[in-house]
């Protein structure tokens, strides 16, 4: 994200007055522009301090509102072979070793990959011990780890290894081994022996966001922690749509944190490039979480960027309201459900988080609200695409 709207939360807050004095509308779609000097990097590390909020010609996160609209031409042009996309990853320009600075935990360096044994792993979990466990992902348990040179790992086991073959499998490991950025977990081999499929991938040092927005953390997520865990979200999944990796279980859970609340994008067990999501179209299953699935991919079983997407405005929604997706506040409705009238009628106080009310900022509050409500569009079609959610 080049800039984050921000402020010191002054002033009267811009719902207080009506739509059209904090919105300039065209005839096409609404148009508008947050400036701030806050920048990204400053969120965590020092308080905001001024802002000013007007009405321009472009779109909340600053892109110009006329290329929001994806031309399915040229999308149909960026679905090039795997080999073609994994030509195009360059993770020097952007991805880092680095570490959190509580834990002093580095990430290995670029490119380190190797093909693990059974017994290695074994070692590795202590016989995937329960003392080990770590979560239940979208293909299966999660377990920690540390190999013999002393470094962390999460370990994955595939409930369904049998049904996986050998070849499927190699291939999803290449693609996804590829994957280097500071806001992707990445993954540092696998293992393939008989029927045992498992992924391994580096240690996140401070559990993932579903903990720490659960209403039973005795530590409430503050505002400035939810705006760049929203940020670093955001940049994971804009890199992995650049390079064509669709997600396809955007959730919480999926969204691991370091203790400088660093957001980093795990679970890619379910990930595919978009060549391959074409590849299986005849394929109507849906792989996804219930409540973040978007409501094209719950009918035709075909995931795109754009149900990453609207995942995503989910879990901007959750980092709003501090809710699940299925909480009792919310009387048998979905999230969703729930929020759509108040994001029409602008009624964003109501959206707000009872824990964080006094401590959030009114203009990030609006930017985010704004933002998700773009990438809760029904018509997939009128989604943000993740280049023009952030601007890495």
């Amino acid at each position: 994200m080049s800039e984050v709207p921000g402020g010191d939360g002054g002033g009267e807050p811009p719902w207080n007055n009506s739509r059209k004095s904090t919105f300039s509308k065209s005839s096409s779609s609404e148009q508008l522009i947050l400036q701030s000097s806050v920048s990204s990097s400053s969120l965590a590390n020092t308080e905001s301090s001024s802002s000013s909020f007007n009405e321009t010609r472009y779109s909340p996160l600053g892109y110009q509102a006329e290329e929001a609209t994806t031309n399915t031409e040229q999308e149909t042009a960026e679905e090039q072979s795997a080999s073609d996309q994994m030509s195009e990853f360059q993770p020097e320009e952007i991805f880092r070793n680095s570490s959190c600075t509580v834990c002093k935990n580095r990430r290995p360096k670029i490119g380190w990959k190797k093909d693990f044994t059974y017994a290695e792993l074994q070692a590795a979990t202590e016989g995937f011990a329960s003392e080990n466990f770590l979560s239940e992902g979208g293909f299966g348990p999660v377990y920690g780890g540390q190999l013999k040179n002393g470094l962390k790992i999460a370990v994955k086991q595939h409930k369904h290894a049998s049904f996986q073959g050998e070849k499927e499998f190699k291939s999803e490991v290449t693609v996804l081994s590829k994957a280097r950025h500071e806001n992707v977990v990445m993954l540092l081999g696998s293992c393939s022996e008989g029927n045992h499929r498992l992924l391994v991938y580096e240690f996140v040092c401070n559990g993932s966001l579903d903990q720490h927005l659960s209403k039973h953390s005795c530590s409430p997520l503050g505002w400035k922690k939810r705006i760049k865990i929203a940020l670093g979200t955001a940049k994971g999944l804009e890199y992995l749509h650049k390079n064509n990796i669709i997600h396809r279980d955007m959730r919480p859970n999926n969204i691991l944190v370091n203790h400088d609340y660093e957001a980093l994008l795990g679970d890619f067990g379910l990930a595919r490039t978009q060549q391959e999501d074409s590849d299986h179209s005849s394929e109507t299953r849906v792989v996804g979480t219930l409540g973040y699935v978007a409501p094209e991919y719950a009918e035709s079983g075909k995931a795109s960027k754009r149900t990453d997407v609207y995942s995503f405005g989910v879990v901007l929604l959750q980092l709003i309201t501090g809710l699940e997706t299925t909480d009792k506040e919310l009387k048998g409705k979905s999230l969703v459900e729930w929020a759509r009238p108040l994001l029409k009628e602008g009624n964003y106080p109501d959206l707000i988080d009872k824990r964080i009310v006094d401590s959030h900022d009114v203009h990030q509050l609006l930017w985010m609200v704004r933002v998700a409500e773009k990438c809760l569009s029904k018509d997939p079609h009128k989604r943000l695409p993740m280049e023009n959610v952030c601007v890495a």
